[in-house]
């Protein structure tokens, strides 16, 4: 039987909690290095912090509320790009998806544990591993910027259904 972790929401999770910190944090950021927070992308990460899934590009396109606009992709990739580099959303590669960041620790974002079946996702601390990479990138000479581990399995209340 699978253990249920607090790194996933439960199923009454209070989605409307994530989005008002995500979005604090957001204005927080963005103030903190004087760039934007754009109307687009608010809504681009108001999206994606409503769930704790991912969601590609098209997947946002989709949702975005375009108001009377013609729907744009290259709008929403430029937010997603923003966001990014702003730390306030993960690409997770292997899923060529997005999802929002839900740790405020110091070079978070190192591990995100990604269910193949429903793609909700944990983000855990990870400061040992993190150490672990920058020694082994140090040994090599390599100069580390940036490291993500995706780790893909079955989230709680999947790995329970397919136990059941």
């Amino acid at each position: 039987m699978a253990k249920r972790s607090s790194l996933f929401p439960t199923p009454r999770h209070d989605h409307g909690a994530c989005v008002a910190a995500g979005l604090a944090r957001a204005e927080e950021v963005c103030r903190g290095r004087r760039e934007r927070l754009t109307e687009n992308r608010r809504q681009v990460l108001e999206l994606l912090l409503a769930e704790h899934r991912l969601a590609g590009a098209y997947d946002i396109l989709e949702r975005f509320d375009w108001k009377g606009r013609k729907p744009a992709p290259a709008q929403i990739y430029r937010a997603l790009s923003f966001l990014e580099t702003m730390g306030l959303v993960h690409r997770v590669a292997s899923r060529d998806a997005y999802v929002a960041c839900s740790s405020q620790d110091e070079g978070h974002g190192t591990v995100l544990l990604v269910c193949e079946q429903c793609g909700v996702v944990a983000e855990p601390s990870a400061a040992e591993l993190r150490r672990i990479v920058q020694q082994l990138a140090g040994k090599s000479g390599f100069q580390l910027h940036a490291h993500t581990l995706e780790v893909i399995g079955r989230c709680p209340d999947c790995a329970v259904a397919a136990d059941a």
